[in-house]
């Protein structure tokens, strides 16, 4: 038997345990590869059967951390607070139109809008806004 159809064979075997169907085409690295990320998400399932409420309660006491790799959701933002700044360049944001009140996800350059000011600092030392 070749490395390659020790692979596949690996990969139908990690398929069965996950129960789903996987991919067996491809070079040798690439089965390799994909043989040992299936080998991961079945570790991290027997970890998380193993911790049971443990992570859980973890994951409900973290702290939001800005430099976490996890999607954090956003508090609601309120008027209270907010900056407004004039955009330099067009940008991908959660902030508010200036007058409006209505979100905005995308501001063209030279649009007014309101934003944290913690995000108006950032927006205005990286030169993507200016101060109003």
């Amino acid at each position: 038997m070749t490395a390659k159809e020790k692979l596949v064979e690996r990969l139908k075997a990690l398929g069965a345990q996950l129960g789903r169907d996987v991919n067996v085409t491809g070079t040798i690295e690439e089965l390799t590869m994909r043989v040992a990320e299936l080998e991961e998400e079945l570790d991290d399932g027997n970890d998380d059967e193993q911790s049971g409420d443990n992570e859980i309660n973890a994951q409900e006491n973290a702290t939001d951390n800005p430099d976490d790799d996890q999607v954090q959701e956003k508090p609601a933002v309120t008027d209270a607070g907010l900056v407004t700044v004039i955009t330099r360049a067009t940008l991908h944001i959660n902030a508010l139109h200036e007058t409006e009140n209505t979100p905005v996800a995308i501001a063209v350059t030279g649009m007014s809008i309101r934003v944290l000011p913690h995000e108006a600092e950032a927006l205005i030392a990286g030169g993507l806004a200016s101060e109003k």
